[in-house]
C-alpha cells in the first residue's frame, strides 16, 4: 500500500512539474513553483526554527533541477543565490527553508 501511495505521489508531482514548466513565463517562477510544490510536504517542526519557516528536504541535485524546468545549471544556482541573498530562501544541504513564502507566492504571475 506505501509503494502504491508513494508511486501516485510521485506521478502527481512529475504531472505538476510538466504543467508548471508549460505556464510559467520565466525561470525564476518555474523554480519558485517547483519550491512550493516541494513545501508542501514539510519536515517536522525543529527546535530554533522560527514560526512561518518551512523546511523541506530536496533530494534533486542542481543539474536534475534545471532538467525539471529547462534551463542550465548555471541559471538554477544564479536564481537560488538570488533567493538566499534576498532572505527568502535557506539551503542547508538537502534540507531547504522558505524565510518568505510571501515574496516567494509574488513572483508567481496568474
Amino acid at each position: 500500500m506505501k509503494v502504491a501511495q508513494q508511486l501516485t505521489h510521485n506521478c502527481k508531482c512529475a504531472y505538476n512539474e510538466v504543467r508548471s514548466i508549460g505556464l510559467s513565463n520565466s525561470v525564476p517562477e518555474k523554480i519558485v513553483k517547483l519550491v512550493l510544490q516541494w513545501a508542501e510536504q514539510p519536515l517536522p517542526v525543529a527546535p530554533g526554527r522560527k514560526p512561518g519557516e518551512i523546511a523541506f528536504r530536496v533530494t534533486l541535485t542542481q543539474e536534475e533541477i534545471a532538467q525539471c524546468v529547462g534551463t542550465t545549471r548555471e541559471t538554477v544556482s544564479r536564481v537560488l543565490s538570488d533567493f538566499k541573498r534576498r532572505g527568502w530562501l535557506r539551503v542547508k544541504g538537502i534540507i531547504w527553508t522558505i524565510l518568505d513564502k510571501n515574496a516567494l507566492e509574488n513572483m508567481i504571475t496568474t
